[in-house]
């Protein structure tokens, strides 16, 4: 009896050891993506055409004890630019960003520049 509840607690261990690899997954820039540019200076964009407000959050209460602020950073900045590029725009400017401890959120406005 006591082998069949070790093999069901490895059975189960082994499930949620598995499950937990994928969600400490990010954001990858898609192959598109790579036109889109990242402003600070709203004069870098005053040209051109806005196209709508994108809010970019990488990082949840438990990812970001395994990823390093870095790449929770360069997820966000790649979600950013995927949201810009299926609006069709080819610039983002980034308002700010919001201060979390577990995560990183920008505040972001996409562009169409010719």
């Amino acid at each position: 009896m006591n082998l069949i509840k070790i093999k069901y607690i490895l059975l189960f261990l082994s499930c949620l050891i598995l499950s937990s690899c994928a969600l400490l997954d990010t954001h990858q820039l898609h192959d598109k993506t790579k036109i889109v540019k990242i402003y600070d200076s709203f004069d870098q964009v005053e040209k051109c055409q806005y196209i709508n407000e994108i809010i970019s959050s990488e990082g949840t209460w438990y990812s970001y004890l395994f990823i390093s602020n870095k790449e929770l950073t360069l997820a966000s900045v790649n979600d950013l630019k995927n949201q810009a590029s299926e609006m069709g725009a080819n610039a983002v400017h980034i308002q700010y960003n919001l201060n979390f401890n577990t995560s990183v959120t920008f505040f972001a406005q996409a562009y169409y520049c010719e």
